[in-house]
């Protein structure tokens, strides 16, 4: 039943991705190079499947980063070496590597084959999600735990004169303070994502560059790829626009922000 349910999703998904392409691809397909032209639609598709994928590792990766960082400032030490050992895995192994192990890797195992997971380590899809996600929360962990270790000690030292707990000072005060401060560098992850995001297309994903590679492998004309690469700057501007809407609306100014004067200006 998930099975029948996640099909019909995704070729609801295609549906609308491809509906879009072809209004769009309509009134310009006369000004693409012949090589595009065709499959003008097929990119569209590859557009929205990546941002889609990138915008829901990003949040997913985020709500991860946010526990393992409370974790490893208040939690128990038995919890903190596993985290540690988690994100040093994570930023010191190439994504690709990553991904090839959960797609191809765990295929091998007969065990995994049957059982309910498979319906979602067969997809590259869920794969590509799944090891998105994972590889960004450990690199937003080590943004956000830089953030909270970079505070002024005075802000620590605040919240313990106002007899907050341990948790509520950290809720409070200091979490909301490193988010301030990390903002810019988790931007970057979010941009940074977007470009590794390419690597899915090795795992059987019809992402932007999944489909660059399949017209191109029919074509051999480099402006397929000169194509992809004009969506991913889109792409990018959209994804920079979003964060800093979320920056500009979503944190109150305070005079000590430079970076919030240099928006306002």
């Amino acid at each position: 039943m998930i099975e029948s349910w996640l099909n019909t999703a995704h070729f609801w998904f295609k549906g609308w991705h491809f509906a879009v392409g072809d209004a769009l691809c309509g009134p310009i397909q006369g000004t693409l190079p012949a090589s595009i032209a065709p499959h003008c639609p097929r990119f569209v598709d590859g557009f929205f499947t990546t941002l889609e994928l990138v915008l829901l590792a990003l949040v997913l990766a985020f709500l991860i980063a946010r526990q393992l960082t409370a974790w490893l400032e208040l939690g128990p030490h038995w919890c903190k070496a596993p985290i540690r050992a988690y994100v040093y895995v994570f930023q010191g192994t190439p994504l690709l590597i990553q991904l090839w192990l959960v797609y191809y890797g765990l295929a091998q195992f007969e065990t995994v084959r049957d059982s309910g997971l498979w319906v979602f380590l067969s997809s590259g899809w869920w794969v590509g999600l799944l090891v998105l996600t994972l590889n960004s929360a450990a690199y937003q962990t080590n943004i956000l735990q830089g953030a909270v270790a970079n505070l002024p000690s005075g802000q620590s030292e605040g919240a313990d004169s106002l007899g907050l707990t341990r948790r509520l000072k950290y809720r409070k005060i200091l979490f909301p303070q490193a988010m301030r401060a990390a903002w810019p560098a988790l931007g970057n992850e979010g941009i940074l994502l977007l470009k590794a995001s390419a690597l899915v297309s090795t795992i059987t994903v019809y992402d932007l560059m999944g489909h660059a590679r399949t017209v191109f492998s029919r074509s051999y004309d480099l402006w397929v790829y000169g194509g992809a690469a004009v969506l991913y700057i889109v792409l990018t501007a959209l994804i920079t626009a979003l964060l800093w809407a979320i920056r500009r609306h979503g944190f109150a100014p305070l005079p000590t922000d430079e970076w919030f004067s240099a928006i306002r200006r």
